[in-house]
């Protein structure tokens, strides 16, 4: 059977120039799809299944390494072959990680050379393909390898089912996941990446700790994206009759065991029981389908959209480049509404935010700030998002960063800071939360968050609770008889102990003992 092949790039003499530059028949391989920009490519490998790709490392909307990138993750039996300049060679050599097969320089393609790239782009799919089903010393782990990659290969394929099968695997067997979303920032806590990792790993050993005392064998399988706030599991030894109680146990024993460890809320999906080959499929698109809906907050049945952004862009390079607020603006004003009204799956979303980032890093490269990381930092978390409400806010957080990075702020936000402070000093006499300070800014809490402390040089719980403390001690300066504990109620403290806590945090002394220092006066 020939191999698939398909091949991208911006330019149209180039596409032209490859698809007759060789007999592919000679090598045994047929152009199926040709893509002009890195999107187009990854939809056209998603109902294409090519076995070889062969890109340009520049192209619009997502450039050749992000999209093989991508596929080292989601489709790693797709090999690659990149074209490129002289002047990209080196970027190219960095990205040997990507399971890339071999580097075309541009100004020397020939068909020798080609010839030679795609034999080569060949035996790496054999390679590839006979690695899955080869024989290992230790069937234990051939199992596991097969079981993990179920969610990230392109198809089920008939070698994969054949084998579970032969192996026993395919009756009385289903796919679990637990999916869970991450806290949100808050004044008392200010989540990092390092944190939530922990919180993943904790929520880990809590599931597999009660999966191992549930069946007689299970496996982890990689989901294709929201790895941190996604286990997924293949289970081996139920009884069909039984499957759905068993779940319902399983999802309270988790859940009551998170609420005490990690404080996360995991939702339970299970599939229907496996009871021949061809249920695979069926059971891992009803997963797939699942987290769809746990990402979306939706129920039902639930089929993917297309984003349609593509040309969103090329068009915000473009504003970057040219420091054009009403254009940056614009742009994801066009991004926000297609993740807000389309029904998508966070691998769609996960595909925008890869587009997105190669987009602002040549806008900003093509004005010197490429080196500037403030803009970067909103794209640390991006891991962690699994809902379709933190990707709007990720989306709100990159525009003000990147509105800020080249001075385009303006508007009704103004500075964020000076929007904080001036929120804080109007309700001194109310319990602050770093939401109501974010709203009032219109920005995220996790950018209001980060923002103020880069700014200001304390974090905006330090500086609240300072500024309440000043306004205590006015009070207790104003009326020397006040109950502290009345002052504490109408500074919008819960208690007066945590009132007490911040006071002597503050002022390194307990209220009451200032407030004998003014009545000693």
């Amino acid at each position: 059977m020939a191999y698939r092949v398909l091949i991208a790039d911006d330019e149209p003499i180039i596409l032209s120039g490859i698809r007759h530059l060789i007999q592919w028949e000679e090598a045994d391989a047929q152009i199926v799809a040709a893509a002009a920009n890195g999107q187009e490519a990854y939809s056209l490998i998603e109902s294409e299944h090519p076995d070889i790709v062969i890109t340009d490392i520049r192209m619009p909307v997502i450039d050749g390494l992000a999209l093989a990138g991508r596929c080292s993750e989601e489709h790693p039996d797709i090999v690659f072959i990149i074209l490129t300049s002289l002047a990209e060679f080196s970027l190219a050599k960095e990205a040997i990680g990507y399971g890339i097969s071999d580097y075309l320089l541009k100004t020397e393609l020939d068909s020798g050379k080609l010839m030679d790239a795609l034999l080569k782009a060949e035996e790496e799919c054999r390679r590839r393909r006979e690695g899955m089903m080869r024989s290992s010393p230790d069937p234990e782990n051939r199992t596991a390898a097969i079981l993990s990659s179920l969610m990230i290969m392109r198809d089920v394929t008939p070698e994969t089912r054949s084998y579970l099968s032969e192996h026993g695997l395919l009756g009385d067997s289903a796919i679990i996941a637990a999916a869970f979303a991450f806290p949100s920032p808050s004044l008392e806590k200010q989540w990092s990446a390092e944190d939530y990792a922990k919180l993943h790993d904790w929520e880990k050993d809590i599931v597999e700790k009660i999966l191992s005392s549930s069946f007689a064998s299970f496996w982890p399988v990689v989901p294709v994206a929201g790895k941190a706030g996604t286990l997924i599991y293949f289970v081996k030894g139920i009884a069909d009759e039984t499957w759905r109680s068993v779940v319902s146990r399983l999802e309270s024993r988790i859940a009551s065991a998170s609420s005490m460890v990690t404080g996360l809320e995991p939702r339970l999906m299970a599939s229907d029981v496996i009871r021949e080959r061809d249920d695979l499929r069926t059971v891992r698109a009803g997963i797939e389908q699942s987290l769809m809906g746990f990402y979306l907050d939706k129920e039902g049945s639930l089929s993917p959209s297309p984003l349609d952004v593509d040309t969103v862009f090329p068009r915000l390079e473009s504003a970057i480049s040219e420091k054009e607020s009403v254009g940056c603006r614009a742009c994801f004003s066009l991004l926000r509404r297609a993740v807000e009204d389309t029904d998508h799956s966070l691998g769609q979303f996960s595909f925008l935010v890869a587009a997105l980032r190669s987009a602002i890093s040549s806008g900003l490269s093509s004005i010197g700030l490429q080196n500037d990381g403030s803009v970067i930092e909103a794209f640390s978390a991006v891991d962690y998002i699994m809902k379709r409400s933190e990707a709007l806010s990720f989306l709100d957080d990159v525009q003000n960063s990147l509105l800020s990075l080249l001075g385009l702020r303006g508007g009704p936000g103004g500075n964020v800071a000076d929007k904080a402070r001036e929120y804080v000093l109007a309700h001194i006499n109310e319990r602050i939360s770093l939401g109501d300070v974010a709203d009032y800014a219109c920005v995220s809490p996790g950018y209001m968050s980060k923002s103020f402390k880069r700014i200001m040089g304390v974090s905006l719980v330090d500086y609240i609770s300072t500024m309440k403390i000043a306004r205590a001690k006015e009070m207790m300066e104003e009326s020397r008889s006040e109950r502290i504990a009345d002052i504490a109620l109408a500074l919008g403290f819960s208690n007066i102990y945590y009132f007490s806590k911040v006071f002597r945090k503050v002022e390194g002394m307990t209220p009451s003992e200032y407030m004998r220092r003014i009545q000693d006066r």
